[in-house]
């Protein structure tokens, strides 16, 4: 008797496990059934497919999947197993230097699914001003300049044919241009505009890397004489060498080239003792600097007036980053820039002081500093900074 109760036991527990198998198997089955996903994208904010590159859509589950599918229109299919996705979809604003597009969403995937991405254009530099140094050290000492510029992305970025000017800034009006209807295009020379040399790979910028670009590269506090609060700018990265300038002297440093000139007598670049406004730009691909600056559509005299002055004409959608410096003593300012540019100003420091304006930081992660970048030079930037350039700051602000 015990030996057929044991037979049915086992026979049992046999059964137990067969019926067990089997469920995980139906289980398994269930798991790796497969659907449909079509993925939609729709650009909002005035942007056309064919006017963005690098489209992409990351696609993600909480089981460590995780697929990037390049997009060359708006809508793809996939085929995934059953569960919940989500979606990060991006790219970059052709004629735009610092647009890009972006979307987020999700979707349940237990059957053939379709899924729509609405991509929103959003304004973010990967180079921008890290710190600006145009107070001057010492009254009358006008080369002791300096603009340090940080790569503030987590990707290599490349200097070459970068664009720097100063359009007029300082402010407390709306200048001839926006006077007249020229709101999204800003007037530059104000001696000359400058750019990085290179055909486009051939000066890298680390993430989180900075370079001090200066008027003279040399060592100012032992050149500019006694009681000055000059700046050592001997150690700088790049200079601005402007060679049809009398006195001007070209240091050891690599020049940038100057790609526009209006004033053949200033020998210093972006000269803004009480307030100015910066820009770093960049020219759609396939242009040079060199050639938009020889091209005369680009080319403006102020209008309203009978000034024969010219001025080249860098359109917001170039403009990587912008600063407005506006003068600390005025009790009214107008911004220079688009607010997508830069919506305020910051003060600047008190002339002849060696003070410079430097921008916060927003996050320190691993070492590595992160810049804020709002747009808005009144949030972003500190004035009266004692920063040395190069210098890397060591908290948040």
């Amino acid at each position: 008797m015990k030996k057929l109760t044991d037979f049915f036991y086992a026979a049992a527990l046999a059964l137990a496990g067969c019926c067990a198998f089997s469920s995980c198997s139906d289980d398994e089955e269930e798991v790796l059934k497969s659907w449909n996903l079509t993925i939609n994208l729709n650009c909002l904010d005035d942007m056309a497919f064919d006017n963005l590159s690098d489209l992409q859509v990351i696609l993600s589950n909480g089981n460590g999947f995780a697929d990037t599918l390049q997009m060359d229109g708006s809508s793809t299919s996939v085929t995934v197993s059953q569960g919940q996705y989500n979606l990060v979809a991006s790219g970059k604003v052709m004629d735009e230097a610092a647009a890009y597009a972006s979307g987020t969403a999700s979707v349940d995937v237990y059957a053939d699914a379709v899924v729509s991405v609405n991509l929103n254009k959003v304004i973010e530099s990967p180079i921008i001003f890290k710190a600006i140094y145009s107070t001057g050290g010492k009254s009358g000492y006008v080369v002791d300049q300096y603009f340090e510029i940080v790569n503030n992305s987590d990707e290599v970025q490349y200097l070459d044919q970068l664009i720097l000017s100063s359009p007029t800034g300082k402010q407390s009006q709306p200048n001839a241009w926006q006077a007249n209807g020229y709101t999204d295009i800003y007037e530059c020379g104000q001696g000359v505009v400058i750019a990085f040399p290179g055909t486009g790979t051939d000066y890298p910028l680390q993430p989180g890397e900075s370079i001090v670009l200066a008027n003279d590269a040399t060592n100012h506090s032992e050149a500019a004489g006694e009681g000055n609060n000059c700046p050592d700018l001997s150690n700088a990265d790049w200079e601005v060498y402007i060679s049809n300038v009398s006195a001007e002297a070209d240091y050891p440093a690599p020049n940038v080239e100057v790609i526009f000139q209006n004033n053949a007598y200033m020998r210093a670049f972006g000269l803004g003792f009480f307030g100015r406004g910066y820009i770093i730009a960049r020219c759609p691909e396939g242009m040079t600097p060199q050639e938009f600056a020889a091209n005369s559509d680009n080319i403006m005299t102020t209008p309203g007036t009978t000034s024969t002055t010219e001025y080249l004409m860098i359109p917001s959608q170039y403009v990587l980053d912008a600063v407005d410096i506006w003068e600390a003593d005025a009790t009214e300012h107008y911004g220079t820039f688009l607010a997508k540019d830069d919506a305020e100003g910051v003060l600047a420091s008190e002339a002849w002081t060696g003070k410079c304006v430097r921008r916060k930081v927003s996050r320190i992660e691993n070492g590595r500093v992160y810049y804020q970048d709002t747009n808005n030079s009144a949030n972003d930037f500190l004035t009266g900074q004692d920063l040395t350039p190069g210098e890397t700051p060591t908290a948040v602000d």
